[in-house]
């Protein structure tokens, strides 16, 4: 069965609704985590356009969800997001979705799970780490390497305790010093060196920049992973949402359609 948080339909695939902010956990100067109040359905891995009237519209990852709620990890990058960050808990932002498709829960189920991401890349297989975290019987292993550019950048600290306790979690850093809890170097290197146990059975998920899914990708593919075995997150800037404008286009693929996530069976095809 797939993960669906809430049970009512948008009206219109197009038509964005008013949802309150219940509560804003700033993780970095640059990333915080808003929790809406939602009533509409959600799979973890798909994305929202979140909108604000007279400033704009941005496509954000569905970090996590429940019942009744949906988790948005916002970056300040730019004119819409910084407008985001000046509103407090109790106002209300715009949502359109959700739209795409998510990751295939039952593809992970009983087996060994492999997840490689980098960055904000973290945020979307957040609720998928919970889960598993929450839910440790359904999995026969959880490897986790989660890379950051230093100490301060690193997201989701509190949950980690968690994924550190069930599962095995490195968590490395581009640079600053090692200790108990970080390794220094990139994602790709800590991968090389991880002893994979069973790795005609691993099911293995990249997230992050597109240089690091390339890389880890064909670090996997080296190491005897077939690509349907693989499966990537494609962040990419969708607009319309519907696969109508073709911003997010990759060959005859839309990812806000077809995506974001895929199977690496299909995604290697893909011209960009």
């Amino acid at each position: 069965m797939s993960h669906q948080c809430t049970c009512h339909k948008p009206k219109h695939a197009l038509l964005p609704s008013a949802y309150k902010i219940i509560a804003i956990d700033k993780h970095t100067e640059l990333e915080w985590n808003f929790r809406i109040a939602t009533d509409f359905p959600a799979e973890l891995g798909q994305f929202v356009e979140v909108s604000l009237p007279l400033v704009g519209e941005a496509p954000i990852s569905v970090s996590d969800c429940g019942d009744g709620w949906m988790d948005l990890l916002i970056r300040n990058v730019g004119k819409v997001t910084h407008a985001l960050f000046n509103l407090h808990v109790g106002d209300s932002l715009w949502l359109r979705g959700c739209y795409g498709h998510g990751y295939p829960l039952d593809a992970f189920r009983h087996k060994p799970l492999l997840v490689v991401a980098g960055g904000t890349g973290v945020a979307p297989v957040k609720g998928l780490l919970r889960y598993f975290s929450e839910n440790p019987t359904e999995i026969v292993r959880l490897d986790m390497i989660l890379g950051y550019k230093n100490h301060a950048s690193v997201l989701y600290k509190e949950e980690m305790r968690l994924w550190r306790e069930r599962h095995n979690l490195i968590l490395t850093l581009d640079e600053g010093e090692a200790d108990d809890l970080h390794r220094i170097g990139r994602v790709t290197d800590h991968l090389q060196a991880l002893t994979i146990l069973q790795p005609d059975l691993t099911q293995a998920i990249v997230v992050g920049p597109p240089i690091m899914i390339k890389f880890a990708v064909q670090m996997l593919r080296d190491r005897g992973f077939a690509p349907e075995q693989i499966w990537v997150d494609y962040e990419r800037r969708m607009a319309c949402s519907v696969g109508k404008c073709g911003h997010c286009r990759m060959g005859e693929v839309y990812v806000c359609v077809d995506g974001p996530v895929f199977n690496y069976a299909q995604a290697q095809a893909f011209a960009d």
